[in-house]
């Protein structure tokens, strides 16, 4: 492969230099892991936007990572990335047939192989949903399998999160396949096995072995992920300061250091414990609104300055407006600023995900766009009325 000596050279450079700040910047202790095969697949859970460096600390021999296309859309920091670890890039939204393609192309060429297989980071601290579909990939691989567990990962920097919040990590070998073990396995055992190994509750976790996480204004960005308030029932109108996650209503909730809510008086307990049963809360409050006879002109929830972009060809975007973005039973609704709608049916919108905290991907049959936001808004607030509405017409 063109450019591998290279890209060897500078994994063993960084991993000189990076892992004893890195292992002491988040209190990761994680486990070096030898694999005597080679090339292997390596899949884990995924966190943390960090992970890709952290799990690099347990395996010395150069990985090439698989990565949203959106880091091939940052500019100089795009050309730094491709020169110095040529990530495998996923077009988010859009079938992957040509990351599969390249995955065995650097397989045959003896590279190894990371995948975050949940495509993204949790919001709520449980591992997301795996596609089947890989299953498939290991098998038609048949080279060794290297499973990799996070914990700790996902209150130390959560998704949502503004800053880091210190307390502990750790990253631990799962289990490894060798390519026999793979050969007797059906796919739905590989994906089954998959599973299995990198699963994570991280209340569960916390439950067990409580760990404070300490950090600089803790709750902030909060409404990122809480979308709907448990006093008043409407979406968008919490909003966080310091350790404080508070709505217009006068509902206000702190976020402690053990990572649980709590109301301010400690008086009583307010209505959710945790971040996930709160998400799993405003879930069914959307399933409730799309079981309700609204008229396609009621607006369910909607956020002021908004930008939407166009991605050309996955490599540039280029800004189509700015203004008001609304939610309707049926549809999503740019607002300009000159007053012109500029809707996207649901039934039209093929897949809709989200980039970091708050960036909305979404496709049609021949477009691919993405709304940015100048303020801190929720972005899992659209793509679950998405997966909620569009399923429900």
């Amino acid at each position: 492969m063109k450019g591998k000596a290279r890209h060897d050279f500078i994994y063993n450079l960084a991993w000189h230099l990076c892992h004893l700040p890195l292992a002491r910047k988040f209190n990761f202790k994680y486990e070096s892991i030898k694999v005597d095969d080679s090339p292997y697949i390596v899949v884990s859970n995924h966190l943390t936007n960090w992970d890709p460096l952290l799990i690099g600390l347990s395996f010395r021999k150069c990985m090439y990572y698989v990565a949203s296309d959106h880091i091939m859309r940052m500019g100089l920091i795009s050309k730094i990335l491709d020169f110095v670890m040529s990530p495998i890039v996923r077009v988010k939204t859009s079938q992957e047939t040509q990351t599969v393609i390249t995955i065995f192309r650097r397989l045959k060429e003896k590279c190894n192989i990371c995948i975050f297989v949940e495509g993204a980071t949790s919001f709520d601290g449980v591992t997301s949903e795996i596609q089947p579909s890989i299953g498939k990939l290991i098998k038609r691989a048949g080279v060794t399998l290297v499973t990799y567990r996070f914990t700790g990962s996902y209150f130390t920097f959560p998704r949502w999160a503004r800053f880091l919040h210190k307390g502990k990590m750790e990253g631990k070998l799962a289990q490894i396949y060798k390519p026999e073990k793979i050969a007797g396995m059906s796919e739905e055992d590989i994906y089954q096995a998959i599973k299995k190994d990198i699963y994570l509750d991280a209340y569960e976790e916390q439950e067990k072995n409580p760990v404070k996480y300490k950090g600089k204004k803790p709750a902030e960005y909060l409404e990122t992920t809480l979308y709907c308030c448990p006093e008043c029932k409407q979406f968008g109108t919490l909003k966080s300061q310091g350790d404080t996650l508070f709505c217009s209503c006068g509902f206000k909730v702190r976020y402690n250091e053990y990572c649980y809510f709590e109301f301010l008086n400690n008086a009583e307990q307010p209505p959710f414990k945790t971040i996930k049963d709160w998400v799993e809360w405003e879930r069914k409050e959307i399933n409730f609104y799309a079981e309700k006879n609204l008229d396609n002109n009621t607006l369910i929830t909607y956020d002021d300055n908004q930008l939407l972009y166009e991605i050309v060809r996955s490599s540039r975007n280029v800004l189509v407006a700015k203004g008001k973005l609304c939610m309707y039973k049926d549809r999503l609704s740019m607002i300009t600023d000159s007053g012109e709608a500029i809707d996207f049916f649901l039934k039209d919108i093929i897949e809709m995900s989200i980039i970091t905290k708050m960036t909305i991907i979404f496709s049609t049959e021949h477009k691919v766009y993405e709304i940015h936001s100048i303020e801190p808004r929720s972005a899992l607030k659209y793509t679950d009325m998405y997966k909620t509405f569009k399923y429900k017409l």
